[in-house]
């Protein structure tokens, strides 16, 4: 495959009232101009579109979740829609396709065969109302809208019986603000950034958890150190000795101690599942952050290996802690304040510095969008992407029933 067909795809989180992940928005980005594309360009993306979804597979992408695709005028009315799954997608609408009524009769008819529709940026101007009785879901923008007229829209939407998706959603207060309007479905960096306006202080028990954190990703840790520091916590413990037990990990023998867990499976993969498990007890955070911290930590962990950089542990460790503010609900510097980490490590978060945090850039910068798509380092990070995302799906499969 030439690099005119590579396709990029990002992928953005839709959580429910609970924070649970609902769905993905998948972005396409395609990786240049291609001079090839003469006759109908529309045609071709969405050709493009189509063939990667079929190459890296809507489970890879969006799990068991729903994924949210943006289509275009002409990708619905050349039929493109047809070759994507009706149960697994949602057909987002953008808000600047005109409702002709070519579009219309075949919209009518996708929903008639069981296809969703969104649609994107919604207002109550006089092409997107003629649009509204195609959509199950409406989408609406806070960052476009006043809160009087946030709160006028809604009840128009609510006597429509649409299911409204509240985006740019970036503090907590306004997940509550959406909330309160009736909004089911939610899309924004709130779920993995920092709320900063929040004037909570942070749980002390929050604060030890991530004590212990620190402590176990110590780059310098022995297994000795390690198995103590876990043992001196009776519930994570319990929970990991349960997990190294379960079927899901096949072990020929039951593991007894955490030093026996040690000696078995590695210190590196100890110290990580013990990460999971204590990310997994604070239950009033997004879930999608422990899945952005963990593709984030395997992120920076393959790409040490790839640019030869030590010790590895380091970066995956940056990796893992470069959501610390959200977690804790604090600016970056004030979070790293009590806890002991490295002063490379907390340079590497706070300002990208040294070798920890060019790989962190890099990562975030992908995960974001912003990096160059023509870069060097591009399809290193694509490829480093899928395999930490695939990693990260098999890790925490079977993992509920530590909860």
């Amino acid at each position: 495959m030439g690099s005119e067909s590579i396709v990029r795809v990002a992928r953005q989180p839709i959580c429910d009232r609970n924070q649970r992940t609902f769905g993905y928005e998948l972005l396409f980005r395609n990786s240049a101009t291609n001079a090839a594309l003469i006759g109908n360009p529309e045609s071709a993306t969405a050709d493009v579109i189509v063939n990667s979804l079929m190459e890296i597979g809507l489970d890879r992408l969006v799990g068991s979740s729903v994924g949210f695709i943006n289509v275009t005028r002409d990708f619905i009315v050349g039929g493109y829609c047809h070759a994507l799954p009706r149960d697994r997608v949602i057909l987002e609408i953008l808000e600047d396709v005109s409702p002709d009524q070519e579009l219309i009769t075949e919209v009518q008819k996708l929903r008639k065969l069981g296809y969703r529709f969104a649609l994107d940026d919604f207002t109550f101007q006089e092409k997107a109302k003629l649009l509204l009785p195609l959509g199950d879901i409406v989408k609406v923008d806070l960052r476009q809208s006043s809160r009087e007229t946030i709160q006028t829209e809604r009840v128009e939407l609510q006597r429509t019986n649409k299911i409204m998706l509240a985006e740019k959603v970036e503090t907590r207060e306004e997940f509550e603000f959406s909330k309160e309007c009736g909004f089911v479905y939610f899309q924004g960096y709130f779920f993995c950034r920092p709320d900063l306006f929040s004037k909570v202080a942070i749980p002390v028990n929050r604060v030890q958890l991530f004590r212990l954190l620190a402590e176990l990703n110590k780059p310098d840790i022995t297994p000795s150190h390690l198995a103590k520091t876990i043992g001196e916590d009776l519930s994570l413990s319990y929970k990991l000795l349960r997990y190294i037990n379960s079927a899901f990990l096949s072990l020929p023998h039951q593991i007894e101690s955490i030093g026996h867990a040690v000696q078995m499976v590695g210190l590196h993969h100890i110290r990580m599942l013990a990460s999971l498990v204590l990310l997994s007890t604070i239950d009033e955070k997004p879930k999608e952050l422990i899945t952005v911290s963990l593709i984030r930590a395997k992120m920076c962990e393959l790409l040490a290996v790839r640019f030869k950089y030590e010790p590895g542990e380091s970066f995956f460790t940056v990796g893992l802690f470069s959501s610390l503010d959200a977690f804790l609900d604090k600016p970056i510097e004030t979070a790293l304040e009590s806890l002991p980490l490295s002063d490379r490590i907390r340079d590497a978060l706070i300002g990208y510095s040294g070798d920890l945090g060019r790989v962190l850039k890099m990562v975030v910068d992908y995960e974001q969008t912003c990096l160059d798509r023509d870069s060097a380092d591009f399809q290193v990070l694509e490829d480093v992407y899928w395999r930490a995302v695939d990693w990260q799906s098999e890790l925490i499969k079977g993992f509920g029933s530590l909860k």
